[in-house]
């Protein structure tokens, strides 16, 4: 069983940096996509458009930061509060194996949610910061309620 946690959460860890490099790829073309938004909309005197790029550019700076700085601290936090032990026997590995899965999908989860955003943002769309936030907030309670689901099916169970 250790093997195979350790496998897949190799697994998941290659998937973050390839995706959390993707990331950041994104941020920075939209970076520049919204400072050229800027410069040409002051250009041609619109400040509304002047206002719009710098607020979509704040929204990107934003997300980058928060998949950088926060999604990794927010994991970490949670998957130290998801039981490692619950039980003996197959159980309690079973319940180990599920919370470092639990964990890595989550984290997965969350940073696919600022790459969308930040893809959108490149591509001249909608960064869909809120929406970024809604993802992450429901990856958090998901973990939050497979660490009640460990405990309560090893008591179902019966184990010691």
């Amino acid at each position: 069983m250790n093997e195979a946690s350790s496998l897949l959460l190799t697994f998941l860890r290659e998937a973050w940096m390839a995706l959390a490099g993707a990331l950041l790829a994104f941020v920075l073309l939209a970076g520049i996509a919204q400072v050229l938004r800027v410069s040409a909309a002051g250009v041609l005197g619109a400040n509304l458009w002047v206002w719009e790029s710098v607020s979509a550019l704040l929204s990107v700076m934003l997300i980058g930061l928060f998949a950088f700085l926060g999604i990794p601290q927010i994991v970490s936090a949670l998957q130290s509060s998801l039981p490692n032990a619950s039980g003996c026997g197959p159980i309690s590995e079973l319940g180990t194996f599920a919370s470092a899965l639990i964990g890595g999908l989550a984290a997965l989860r969350m940073l696919k949610a600022a790459f969308l955003s930040a893809l959108s943002a490149s591509i001249g769309g909608s960064s869909s910061f809120a929406h970024a936030l809604i993802e992450c907030a429901e990856a958090i309670f998901g973990m939050l309620l497979a660490s009640l689901a460990i405990p309560l099916g090893a008591w179902f169970l019966g184990t010691c």
